[in-house]
């Protein structure tokens, strides 16, 4: 059965990822779902919505991220009984995967939608930008009129933006392709389910077959920005080479600079599942730490939080890779992966 469809945006791609959202809730009767919403940075985030009429709010391209929506989904499946939905950013699908994982998550009425990832600014450069512009949804519009192109300039993302192992989102239920493609006019929707495809009637709900011109650019720019995100994770290592520790044990040791600060571990979802532990001298143990780094999803959370300003991002990164390449294992691909024994 066709995985793939292209669907018509009318000229209001927001407006048609609210409608196919809405179709997804009545079709799968939902009960509740998280979602992106639009606003001002103190009020732009995840909420929980009870109604299908609160996906007015729905807004997956705001480019803004004040918290990895994955920390919000255990409470979620922990008071809801019925089915329930979560749109999620790729990095947060990978967060959520490695969740599952660590604590043994049961997902069965958990329904996940994503849309490929524009990028996120700084809290600080969002408000400046969204007064210059007038608006969060003008700012918004902005930044979906330069999908097919992969996005605005990259420099003016967050770091972790910057260097996005992937924007492109494969992860979920249900994924939404915009970048590459001419918004304005196409979306791609891929459901990882077939049976999902069938619920949803996706035959009827969409325009029919894929034009391999449009699916071939949409591959072509995520490649393009994969690559671009590779480039720019090796020059900004190679620029603070001195800064970078050589190992788990070297971090552990730059931490102790910190004192009890653990901002970092307090907005990351993996730490509400195994929060790394102190040995008896205050030092974090080295299990703890490196069975956290091992499923970082790179979504940049601590880094954005930490009060020093340190480039968490790039640190955690390269101790990542080093633990990636010892235990032969990436973080966020599948949820049948195991995690190493560490």
């Amino acid at each position: 059965m066709n995985t793939q469809w292209m669907i018509k945006t009318h000229g209001d791609p927001l407006g048609t990822v609210r409608e196919f959202t809405k179709l997804v809730w009545k079709t799968f009767d939902l009960e509740r779902m998280v979602v992106p919403t639009n606003g001002k940075a103190e009020d732009t985030g995840p909420h929980f919505i009870d109604d299908s009429d609160g996906l007015e709010a729905l807004s997956p391209c705001t480019p803004l991220m004040p918290i990895n929506a994955a920390k919000l989904i255990p409470e979620l499946l922990e008071k809801d009984s019925k089915k329930i939905g979560a749109m999620l950013r790729p990095c947060e699908m990978r967060t959520l995967f490695e969740m599952t994982k660590q604590n043994g998550l049961n997902t069965d009425k958990l329904l996940t939608l994503s849309v490929d990832c524009l990028g996120t600014l700084p809290t600080d450069e969002y408000q400046w930008r969204v007064e210059r512009k007038g608006s969060p949804k003008k700012l918004t519009q902005e930044a979906l009129q330069f999908s097919r192109q992969g996005g605005i300039v990259r420099y003016r993302y967050r770091s972790a933006c910057q260097v996005c192992i992937s924007p492109q989102a494969t992860k979920a239920n249900i994924n939404i392709g915009i970048l590459g493609l001419p918004v304005r006019q196409h979306a791609l929707i891929t459901i990882n389910d077939e049976s999902l495809a069938e619920r949803l009637n996706m035959a009827e709900f969409a325009e029919g077959k894929i034009d391999a011109d449009i699916l071939e650019g949409h591959q072509r720019v995520i490649a393009r920005l994969v690559q671009r995100s590779e480039n720019t994770r090796e020059r900004i290592a190679n620029g603070l080479a001195e800064l970078l520790p050589e190992n788990v044990a070297t971090l552990i040791e730059q931490f102790e600079s910190c004192g009890d600060c653990s901002t970092c571990m307090d907005v990351c979802p993996l730490c509400d599942i195994h929060y790394p532990q102190r040995t008896e001298d205050g030092r974090f143990q080295e299990s703890d730490v490196t069975r956290w780094l091992i499923s970082c999803s790179g979504c940049g959370i601590c880094e954005q939080a930490c009060p020093q300003h340190l480039p968490l991002t790039i640190i955690f990164n390269h101790i990542q890779s080093q633990l990636a390449e010892e235990f032969d294992y990436q973080a966020g691909i599948s949820t049948d992966d195991l995690l190493p024994i560490i």
